[in-house]
């Protein structure tokens, strides 16, 4: 009798879940441009007729809330938020396009008393979601996201934003937009005093790549690493953290600057990395570092570049560097270097291990080969001397 009651049951949440899957199939062909799963619902952005729209399709309560033209960048979903309930739903409707376009009015205006480029910051903030740009160095991240937060504010906040005088709201907004980014133009200028002070860097042949790294303090381990060895430039791809853009402060934290001096690009995919080496780097070999069966020792093959780096010069032309060198790819933490990609790496090398586990940290790997690289090309120490690394 109880297996009977417990089968029923199944049943019945099997029945809601499959009605709560027709659903959202019929969402999706209304032109679903996103889909956010949620631990308690499941948010669903769409566009039909010049008009946005924003389903919350509860697992509780089986319940639809629809929400009309509340965010300009619908398809984030951002700021729906888990459990939502029918009173925020509700707060939703009361933000409409006029109060949006008010606020933004307002606040535009009080910027450009200020003289902060306001269409330059709204273009900023736009391309900040759209794009992998990342944050525009002119105004840095933190007030980005400010004015974002003015614009399109979190459901929790709408009922107090309606209640504001929104002339007196977009006022301390636009200071305090103009503090944030006066405040990252400064430390930046901070950062430029600092190296211009310095003793001249020296450059290598050496690029990095690393693709699809999760860890923020990882990837700023490698950053300072990669500056302590000279490298050329630092290529990022997919989701990994970069300076101005998502993670960006966390990896400055263990940086410690080396993201402001090391010259950077970021690419959507792997792919895009390669075809720019392909380009502007054609002589560099890849070399991937991964446990596979045609890896080699690290410190068994011989890598090129060794004349340009003994010499301190470069070829360089019209951006495109013709010496000789080597591209290092570092791959996800977990699945390691994009397996797509390996039968166009010229080399794959490994570290030994002797442990029970078949990997190092990401950010432990790279030093080693990256000193690897440097003593088989004898790069004499960064102090003068005459000494070479052995």
């Amino acid at each position: 009798k109880h297996q009977l009651r417990g089968m029923d049951l199944g049943l019945l949440l099997m029945a809601k879940h499959l009605l709560a899957g027709i659903v959202v199939a019929l969402l999706m062909q209304a032109r679903v441009v996103r889909s956010f799963p949620f631990h308690h619902g499941r948010a669903i952005a769409v566009r039909r007729s010049n008009m946005q729209y924003s389903f919350t399709l509860h697992l509780r309560s089986r319940k639809i809330v629809s929400s009309v033209g509340y965010h300009a960048s619908t398809y984030t979903t951002k700021h729906l938020m888990k459990g939502i309930d029918d009173q925020v739903a509700a707060n939703y409707k009361t933000d409409n396009f006029a109060d949006r376009d008010m606020r933004k009015d307002r606040l535009h205006f009080h910027l450009s008393e200020l003289g902060v480029d306001a269409a330059g910051l709204e273009d900023a903030s736009f391309r900040s979601q759209t794009t992998m740009e990342g944050f525009d160095e002119r105004f840095g991240k933190s007030a980005i996201k400010s004015y974002r937060a003015y614009i399109d504010p979190k459901p929790s906040k709408l009922e107090t934003v309606a209640r504001e005088n929104v002339d007196v709201a977009a006022n301390r907004f636009a200071r305090q937009i103009d503090f944030l980014a006066k405040r990252h133009r400064s430390q930046a200028a901070e950062w430029i005093r600092h190296i211009d002070e310095s003793q001249h860097r020296r450059t290598f042949p050496l690029i990095l790549v690393l693709d699809n790294l999760r860890s923020a303090a990882n990837v700023g381990s490698i950053y300072r690493s990669a500056e302590a060895c000279g490298c050329l430039e630092i290529l990022t791809t997919g989701i990994t953290p970069h300076p101005n853009g998502n993670g960006s402060e966390k990896l400055a934290k263990s940086a410690l600057g080396a993201e402001q001096i090391l010259p950077t690009k970021h690419f959507a995919t792997v792919r895009h990395a390669m075809d720019y080496l392909k380009e502007y780097r054609p002589n560099v070999i890849l070399v991937g570092m991964e446990t596979t069966e045609r890896s080699q020792l690290y410190n068994s093959i011989a890598y090129p570049g060794k004349e340009a780096a003994s010499s301190d010069e470069l070829i360089v032309e019209n951006d495109c560097m013709i010496s000789p060198g080597v591209a290092l790819f570092l791959g996800n933490e977990v699945s390691g270097v994009d397996t797509d990609i390996m039968p166009l790496l010229d080399e794959v090398v490994e570290i030994p291990m002797f442990g029970l586990k078949n990997s190092l940290n990401v950010a432990a790997c790279a030093p080693v080969v990256m000193y690897e690289i440097l003593r088989q090309w004898r790069v004499s120490s960064s102090n003068g001397s005459s000494e070479d690394l052995e």
